[in-house]
């Protein structure tokens, strides 16, 4: 491939046709054949996943999670070589689904898929451990392709996302200004946004309430913002919380739900 047609990241590169690919992966044979566990509380979006896969012979579902407490539950009793996991599923907690994943299942693979809107959290979420990501503009192909590629060890991200990051890195793209947050600000910014009341941020996160007071006054600096509610309106407005969080507008189906029948 032409130089000018990739561009690095951290060491990795990406292709804006084919997505992510880290050229340091340690790469290796694929199993004969690929185990799946499903991690969406749709029941319509587990169903089309698994009517996807099952046209695919190299590849089986051996387990479904409606919650992340669910999909720790399921990884114990079975071998699971790659997790699908739905970007909103543990809301702010997501990161730390993925990364408890990795602590306990490192040879286990963990491809996170965003049907509802954005991909604000990739960066973040592929930092965590995440091995690809797909945003609601993924084909059936893309699917199955990013499957195959992170069960040999390799990374992955949908087209449009690589696109995306290789116009921020030319500076055609404007960074949000929560991305200069520190990943524990980050994750205060999430749970006020999902309307968390700021005693249970702390004792989710294990810190006193002026720390996490702390944490509020860093992010209002670093957004220019002066109120909780802007922070509530922040969140929302940049889809950095689940579409549940407000209204959700009226929205085509993913390739994933046409593929459910719905």
């Amino acid at each position: 491939m032409p130089r000018c047609a990739r561009m690095r990241l951290d060491g990795a590169f990406l292709y804006p046709a084919w997505g992510f690919m880290s050229p340091n992966a340690p790469l290796h044979p694929a199993p004969s054949r690929i185990k799946l566990l499903i991690a969406d509380d749709r029941w319509v979006v587990r169903e089309g996943l698994k009517r996807m896969i099952a046209q695919c012979a190299d590849m089986k579902v051996v387990g479904e999670a409606a919650s992340p407490d669910e999909v720790l539950d399921q990884m114990q009793p079975r071998e699971v070589d790659v997790i699908l996991l739905d970007a909103w599923l543990g809301g702010p907690k997501t990161r730390g689904l993925i990364r408890e994943v990795h602590r306990r299942y490192p040879r286990c693979r963990v491809l996170v898929l965003n049907v509802q809107g954005r991909d604000p959290d990739a960066l973040r979420l592929l930092g965590t451990g995440a091995a690809g990501y797909l945003g609601k503009d993924h084909t059936r192909a893309q699917l199955i392709d990013a499957i195959r590629q992170v069960v040999r060890g390799a990374s992955y991200v949908s087209p449009s996302l690589a696109s995306r990051l290789i116009s921020d890195l030319r500076g055609g793209g404007r960074r949000p200004r929560h991305t200069t947050l520190s990943d524990r600000e980050y994750q205060v910014l999430c749970r006020f946004g999902s309307g968390i009341p700021f005693k249970q941020i702390a004792a989710e996160l294990g810190v006193s309430p002026k720390t996490v007071s702390t944490y509020r006054r860093r992010i209002l600096d670093k957004l220019k913002l002066t109120t909780n509610a802007e922070i509530i309106r922040y969140a929302i407005e940049r889809r950095l919380v689940p579409r549940s969080a407000t209204a959700p507008p009226r929205r085509q189906k993913s390739p994933t739900e046409r593929s459910a029948g719905l």
